[in-house]
């Protein structure tokens, strides 16, 4: 019999979206830039996104032992031509029930959440190329056994949000946390601004994560005014074997870059939270971090 006391607390709280995710879980993932998973495609766009649009494939599907919850994964700059013989095998296996291996950065965001979501209930086969999750893999890195690491870049022709309104939007959002032994209830409202484009002065060298990613704390400002920080001691998150892990790996404090990045939830910073406040409900500052797609070195 489940336990519904998570729900409940957070019943009275208007316009807000709940998920519950195992404690085992977050602390499996929250020093990973990256996922690997057993992927079922239920339904993939026909082609990529234009340029204008940002230039991704959406693929929505289900990863029922790694993942247990609805999601999306986003392939980069997917009409190229190194994305397109897994953009084949991914029209090859949508819709067969015939799962795939895929790695990419995992990414848990209130972007598309439904109400509330339990992870490793049963999750449904999505009726589309968006359902309700708050959670994606993106971008991907590997599908099927093709690399397509190298898709993760600028998107040409794409202009992304700038870091004023990114950054004063991620910097005022909030979540309440509960946690039992073995889950956490988080409620947060939904959140916009996905792509961003911003400038980052580095707070120190990067540091490897555990899946060979990496990892630095960096102060976040707009490109036309490097004097002002929009925010201060953000985590930045570089996925292995892309370009912009290979030039951060060289930067150290002071190191200063053009980026293009993607902001998913700090789940290092929500362990330290639940682990601090126990069993008791608390209310804060959501933390975040940034999945750095795209970087140019400022010289």
């Amino acid at each position: 019999m489940r336990v519904l006391l998570p729900i409940l607390l957070f019943a009275g709280i208007a316009s807000a979206e709940t998920l519950i995710l195992k404690r085992a879980w977050v602390e499996n993932f929250k020093d990973r830039a990256t996922i690997d998973a057993t992927f079922f495609i239920d339904h993939a766009h026909k082609s990529a996104n234009t340029p204008a649009d940002d230039g991704d494939m959406h693929v929505a599907g289900r990863a029922p032992k790694e993942v247990g919850l609805p999601m999306v994964a986003e392939l980069m700059n997917a009409a190229g031509t190194i994305e397109k013989q897994a953009v084949t095998l991914i029209h090859a296996n949508e819709g067969k029930n015939t799962s795939a291996q895929i790695t990419g950065a995992w990414r848990l965001w209130f972007e598309h959440p439904a109400a509330m979501q339990r992870q490793f209930d049963v999750v449904p086969v999505a009726s589309n190329t968006n359902p309700d999750h708050s959670f994606e893999i993106h971008p991907i890195l590997k599908y099927g056994g093709f690399d397509v690491a190298g898709s993760v870049g600028f998107v040409d022709g794409f202009p992304a949000h700038d870091a004023k309104a990114s950054f004063g939007s991620y910097e005022r959002m909030t979540i309440t946390m509960k946690a039992t032994a073995s889950a956490v209830t988080m409620d947060a409202k939904k959140s916009g601004f996905n792509y961003a484009v911003y400038r980052m002065k580095l707070l120190g060298a990067p540091k490897k994560l555990n899946d060979g990613g990496l990892a630095v704390l960096a102060d976040v400002f707009d490109k036309s005014d490097g004097e002002t920080a929009l925010a201060s001691k953000v985590r930045m998150i570089f996925l292995p074997g892309t370009g912009p892990a290979k030039m951060a790996s060289t930067g150290d404090d002071g190191s200063e870059y053009d980026a293009m990045g993607i902001p998913r939830v700090n789940l290092n910073a929500i362990s330290a939270f639940i682990k601090a406040a126990g069993s008791t409900q608390t209310t804060r500052k959501l933390p975040y971090e940034m999945i750095v797609v795209a970087l140019k070195e400022v010289k």
